[in-house]
């Protein structure tokens, strides 16, 4: 983990062990745990007045909310979730990215595909967006079993660039199954950024199931800005902003709904 402020907490018992009281519960992937920089470190370090614990890991699936990390989420609602100001949500990035996940929605031969929709499979990305906010739901009804009344807020990532860069060299996320599925060059951004904003209508979607409480959908995609010389500035790899990206979405998208829903 990055250098951090003592207000965010990796995991429940080092919270319990200083008597900490969460104000902000996150659940999820990286944009949580990324060890350079991430979302909870700097709503953290912009928000002193808030407690914030961190429970998921770098990697995760939105499907393991109810499988492998069940045991820790269901530890931090029961400890927290009652008097918490409002649950954050980052999940569905590692649903899609990578070899395995990716080549799941592309066309084994995407080469002559004149448009982004005619990259996917069939069913594809609807099949894997329902799967995605089944997730959602499944994690949220879980947690309206401790709080009625606390907002979830939930986010959409940004529209990353398909380099092949990773964290220490390169990576399989993006670049490498769009490889494999020879989709054309024009499109390979045009894609990730549909998969996005497909997210996000999900997401909006889901704030409009009266059962699951106060939900808000927030629209990340599109915060950090297209540079004429490339991603460098706001882009660490494939799928995680650079310091100065993840203080931007964090100043621009986070507090304000933040300081909105629990002030």
């Amino acid at each position: 983990m990055p250098e951090t402020n003592t207000n965010v907490f990796w995991g429940v018992p080092g919270a319990l062990a200083v008597n900490a009281n969460a104000t902000l519960l996150c659940v999820g992937d990286s944009w949580f745990w990324y060890p350079l920089d991430n979302l909870a470190v700097e709503i953290a370090a912009a928000r002193p007045n808030h407690t914030v614990v961190v429970v998921g890991t770098n990697g995760a699936e939105s499907a393991q909310w109810s499988e492998s990390y069940r045991k820790d989420i269901d530890y931090a609602f029961r400890f927290y979730g009652k008097d918490v100001l409002a649950l954050l949500l980052s999940g569905g990035g590692n649903d899609v990215a990578g070899m395995k996940d990716f080549l799941r929605l592309l066309e084994d031969d995407c080469s002559d595909a004149p448009t982004v929709q005619q990259c996917y499979r069939s069913g594809q990305p609807d099949a894997i967006i329902s799967k995605i906010m089944g997730a959602y739901r499944e994690v949220i009804h879980r947690f309206r079993a401790r709080n009625r009344t606390a907002p979830v807020l939930m986010h959409n990532y940004d529209n990353a660039w398909p380099t092949g860069q990773g964290l220490f060299g390169p990576s399989k996320w993006l670049k490498k199954p769009m490889d494999t599925a020879r989709v054309p060059e024009p499109l390979r951004r045009p894609l990730f950024k549909d998969l996005v904003a497909k997210l996000h209508d999900g997401q909006q979607a889901l704030s409009q199931e009266p059962a699951l409480g106060p939900l808000v959908a927030i629209q990340t995609a599109g915060t950090l800005p297209e540079p004429a010389q490339g991603p460098q500035q706001w882009w660490a790899n494939e799928l995680h902003p650079t310091p100065a990206g993840f203080r931007r979405l964090v100043a621009q998208k986070f507090l304000p709904e933040i300081d909105r829903l629990t002030r």
